[in-house]
C-alpha cells in the first residue's frame, strides 16, 4: 500500500460497502446487536435500480440479510454500494493538558487526519479520558475505533480511566480499541491486555507502520467474538 493510496482513497471503506462486505456485515451484525446497548444497523443511501430502472431497494432502507439476498440476485459481488452505519469514525483519546500530552496528541491527530488526505475529518474525535470517551459513545453516531494516546502516569487518574474503559469494554464489546505507547514519551501501556503499538522518534518508518495499523484494525471483517 503506497503513501498516495492512504492519502487519496476511502481507504477506511467508510459510507461504501461492496456486497460480499455487505453481507458479512449484516450476518455479524445479527450477534452483535444481541450483546451490545446500541443497536448497530446498516441502510441504504440511494435508491438501489435493477437494468429496468426499477428501484429495488429505496434510499433509507435499513438492510437486513433478506435484502442482501435480493441484491446477490441482481448484482455481482464486487458490487458498490452507498451505506450509512451510526458505528463509524475514530477516537483519539488522548489529554492534553500537560506539555507533553499535547505534543504526543496532536502528533497523533494530525497521523489520523491525514489517512484518506483529510477525507475522514468528520469522522474523527479527540477526547482527553476514558469518562469522555463515556459519554461520546452515549450520542447517536459512535466510533468503530478507539486510537488511546496520552494518559497522565498519576495512579488515581489511572484507576479512573481503567474503571472508565472496563465500564465500556462491559458495554460493547466490539469497539475496536488500540493502545498507542512512545519510546520517549510513553514507555509503556496503559490499559492491560489492549492490542498496542509503539511510536519510536528514531524510526522513520514508525509513523508509517502506525497508520497501517489504524487502517488494519478499522477494516478488519466484524468479529463475533467478544474481546
Amino acid at each position: 500500500m503506497s503513501t498516495g493510496e492512504i492519502r487519496s482513497s476511502n481507504i477506511l471503506r467508510i459510507g461504501s460497502s461492496t456486497l460480499v462486505e455487505l453481507e458479512e456485515k449484516v450476518k455479524a451484525l445479527r450477534t452483535i446487536n444481541l450483546n451490545v446497548k446500541k443497536r448497530r444497523f446498516i441502510i441504504c443511501r440511494e435508491d438501489i435500480k435493477v437494468a429496468s430502472g426499477e428501484v429495488i431497494i429505496p434510499k433509507g432502507s435499513d438492510i437486513d440479510i433478506s435484502k442482501v439476498m435480493l441484491l446477490k440476485r441482481h448484482f455481482k459481488p464486487e458490487h458498490q454500494i452507498r451505506t450509512f452505519q451510526p458505528d463509524e469514525g475514530i477516537v483519539l483519546v488522548s489529554d492534553m493538558s500537560t506539555p507533553v500530552g499535547i505534543q504526543f496528541s496532536m502528533d497523533l491527530v494530525t497521523q489520523v487526519m491525514n489517512i484518506g488526505g483529510g477525507a475522514y475529518e468528520a469522522f474523527i474525535d479527540r477526547v482527553d479520558s476514558f469518562k469522555e470517551f463515556a459519554a461520546l459513545y452515549n450520542k447517536a453516531l459512535f466510533p468503530k475505533l478507539a486510537v488511546v494516546g496520552y494518559i497522565p502516569p498519576q495512579p488515581e487518574r489511572i484507576k479512573e480511566e481503567m474503571a472508565f474503559y472496563q465500564l465500556i469494554a462491559r458495554t460493547d464489546p466490539y469497539i475496536r480499541m488500540l493502545e498507542i505507547m512512545h519510546t520517549q514519551i510513553k514507555p509503556h501501556p496503559v490499559i492491560p491486555r489492549m492490542r498496542n503499538i509503539a511510536i519510536n522518534p528514531e524510526d522513520r518508518d514508525s509513523w508509517k507502520r502506525f497508520i497501517l495499523e489504524i487502517i488494519t484494525e478499522y477494516t478488519k471483517a466484524y468479529s463475533i467474538e467478544q474481546r
